[in-house]
């Protein structure tokens, strides 16, 4: 059934038809009743958001509305709507038309913009400690990665909600890895390559080179841009005791911290830490340096980045002198908690290692390497910016919503 209504504003009057939708301007938003759903639409919004060909390139997906003729002040003078959109007619003169599924899926509610996050922008992260690992790590396998969309989704959701996922059954061949992250997009290039060996070197300026015992840490966090995801492809690995995989959620460890040592979380999140990388590689000097807190939290207080490495943790701490002591013991706290909700396993030889480089904390155990006895990974690293566009390629393709583009 329709009905006709009159919806006043202070600046005019609207005559307005509506089936199951009511709408009404009020001051400087419109008011839309979607099926009792109640959602406001800023004037201002609404005319930057304008989907015509004048305001909106459909091919690029970009804005191209003339900024310098935009009027915060804009008002509509005229409402109405079909079964599907919302019709608008501005005092500039100007008609804007919006798909009524596309607005909803954009609208102000707490409810529906945590619904877009999960939807498009990323998926909810869940935390885990050691005694669940098993649980969350995920297994995928090699060809079914390199052969479907769907396989691809899953495993690249995974990793975003867990931080953690295993390939199984990769070929033993060093260029192995190279087809996956094809399929992702391309890999992060650092001062150690576009991929890296890690087996025992010599002499080395990289820790992680060496048999013996690596410690809970994030990789190259003295890199601002720092690497996202990290991936280790098992080609040999050793026959004798150690060598084990460790890893710890420190989304959790933190997590653990901020509702029982608040203090010492407070002082990991408020003071920068000066991370270093000097050397050189293949006949090329680097001189790292990067300031950044241990646990990275953004305006909503929720974290997104972890920065934890003994090896490369600078001298310089940017705090006063009377902090230095209780920041060391908070330090310690969220190591030693690290190690208390780690789980420790060992890839297998064709095994690939995803993880969030970011997030989780990765150590290995010391293992003794001889002729007949050694252990040999073939790494990269992917940023996150690659794995996130992927996903929302495939979220689109393989669960597609009218609100989405």
């Amino acid at each position: 059934m329709f009905v006709l209504r009159q919806v006043q504003s202070a600046n005019f009057n609207v005559k307005v038809f509506f089936k199951n939708i009511t709408k009404r301007c009020t001051h400087n938003f419109i008011q839309l009743e979607v099926d009792g759903e109640n959602f406001k639409f800023p004037h201002i919004w609404l005319r930057d958001n304008c989907q015509c060909n004048q305001c909106f390139h459909s091919t690029a997906k970009s804005r191209i509305i003339d900024y310098s003729n935009l009027k915060i002040d804009v008002k509509p003078k005229n409402i109405n709507k079909d079964e599907k959109s919302l019709h608008v007619t501005w005092d500039d003169g100007h008609t804007s038309q919006f798909s009524i599924e596309w607005l909803k899926f954009r609208s102000f509610t707490p409810e529906n913009q945590s619904k877009y996050y999960e939807s498009i922008y990323k998926p909810r992260r869940k935390r885990w400690n050691g005694s669940e690992f098993f649980q969350v790590c995920s297994k995928h396998n090699y060809s079914e990665i390199l052969e479907s969309d769907k396989a691809l989704f899953q495993w690249l959701h995974n990793i975003s909600v867990y931080g953690i996922a295993l390939i199984k059954n990769s070929p033993n061949k060093e260029d192995a890895l190279d087809k996956i992250i094809s399929r992702v997009g391309f890999s992060k290039e650092t001062h150690y390559g576009e991929k890296f060996t890690v087996q025992n070197v010599q002499n080395t300026s990289n820790v992680a080179y060496l048999s013996n015992k690596l410690q809970l840490h994030t990789d190259l966090p003295y890199y601002e841009y720092c690497p996202g995801v990290n991936m280790l492809h098992c080609l040999v690995q050793t026959k004798s005791e150690g060598g084990e995989n460790l890893l710890s959620d420190a989304h959790y460890t933190a997590m653990y911290m901020k509702d029982n040592y608040p203090e010492q979380y407070k002082l990991l999140t408020g003071i920068e830490v000066e991370w270093s990388d000097i050397g050189t590689e293949n006949g090329k000097q680097f001189f790292k340096l990067y300031r950044s807190p241990i646990i990275v939290v953004d305006s909503n207080e929720d974290i997104i980045r972890i920065n934890f490495s003994i090896p490369q943790r600078g001298s310089n701490l940017s705090c006063p002198v009377e902090s230095v002591t209780p920041w060391y013991e908070a330090h310690k706290l969220f190591f030693d908690l690290n190690h208390k909700f780690a789980a420790k396993f060992k890839t297998q030889e064709g095994d690939i290692l995803v993880f969030d480089n970011i997030r989780l904390l990765h150590g290995r155990n010391k293992y003794e390497d001889r002729a007949n006895n050694s252990r040999k990974l073939i790494g990269a690293y992917v940023d996150w910016d690659e794995i996130y566009s992927t996903w929302r390629c495939l979220k689109v393709k393989l669960h597609p919503h009218n609100g989405f583009i």
